[in-house]
């Protein structure tokens, strides 16, 4: 009988560092939206998409079993495609930051990945930043803000492009919901406030 190696994932402290690696290893080209899903496949990921009523309030899940890395995504909670981006994002973040042989599930709900609660648990806080900064990488939220801003002050011919306007469209342009692109502007210190 063969014996499976256990499957070991390679650790990224930062979204940027898995990025550069697939651009590098993996012949992987970022462009807008970021396909979270062929990054998925990159990293060997089966993400599998189930309807578990009886976890309602799972959101999504990762586990390392064997030879594979599999990402769950629970169906309800994740019909909104925004949120479905962001919580494979997330659990990549795990993958790259947190999972091991003696750590080899993480399951997280509305509760864990709450940027409140998430804030107290250094792990979710990790996984949320770092699926931030994939699918809004900070180079890409600088060029395309700039571009965007400019087209709306010459179409427009105004100073200023209102900042609910603002973020509305780059999220549009990210395939985030907008209180991400807020959270993470606000982080990148291009807008002040997260009301």
């Amino acid at each position: 009988m063969e014996h499976i190696k256990p499957y070991t994932p390679k650790r990224f402290d930062t979204a940027s560092e898995l990025i550069n690696h697939l651009e590098t290893k993996e012949n992987f080209t970022l462009s807008l939206p970021v396909d979270i899903d062929t990054i998925a496949d990159l990293l060997g990921i089966k993400v599998r998409y189930i309807y578990d009523q009886d976890n309602y309030n799972t959101i999504g899940s990762i586990s390392l079993k064997e030879d594979k890395a599999t990402v769950k995504i629970n169906i309800p909670q994740n019909d909104y495609e925004p949120r479905r981006r962001f919580t494979l994002a997330h659990e990549i973040g795990h993958l790259c930051k947190h999972l091991s042989e003696s750590r080899s599930t993480i399951i997280d709900t509305h509760q864990s990945m709450n940027r409140t609660a998430s804030y107290w648990d250094t792990i979710e806080s990790e996984a949320n930043t770092f699926a931030a900064q994939l699918l809004m990488p900070k180079e890409h939220i600088f060029s395309q803000g700039n571009h965007l801003i400019s087209e709306y002050q010459n179409d427009h011919c105004v100073a200023q492009m209102p900042v609910d306007v603002f973020v509305e469209n780059m999220s549009r342009i990210f395939k985030v919901s907008t209180p991400a692109m807020r959270y993470r502007l606000k982080n990148l210190g291009l807008i002040d406030s997260l009301s």
